[in-house]
């Protein structure tokens, strides 16, 4: 990444305190990969995903109601539902495990 950078030319700020040439690692993300890891723009949303994916089952589940007429659309509606909620709920029992911790 070039030294002139907007990720390079950010000092001070957030209590990150670095020369030009060194990239800044938080989290194990590196400001070469992710400029936005400086400024603390970096961050994962798991319980907003987790929601989202029970949402997104809900309306597969409220779609089964419509106007067609063969039951194919029923079929693929129902399965992929079950498939978001078993993966929200999968992602909410491995984050309560402790070997995940």
């Amino acid at each position: 990444m070039a030294s002139n950078s907007p990720a390079r030319q950010h000092q001070g700020g957030g209590g990150v305190a670095h020369r030009d040439d060194e990239a800044v690692v938080v989290n194990g993300v590196s400001s070469d990969d992710e400029p936005s890891v400086e400024w603390g723009w970096h961050g994962h949303y798991p319980k907003v995903a987790r929601f989202a994916g029970f949402v997104v089952a809900a309306v597969l589940l409220i779609m089964l109601w419509g106007n067609h007429v063969g039951r194919q659309e029923d079929v693929w509606l129902v399965v992929l539902a079950i498939g978001f909620f078993a993966l929200s709920l999968g992602a909410i029992i491995r984050s309560r495990t402790s070997w995940r911790r």
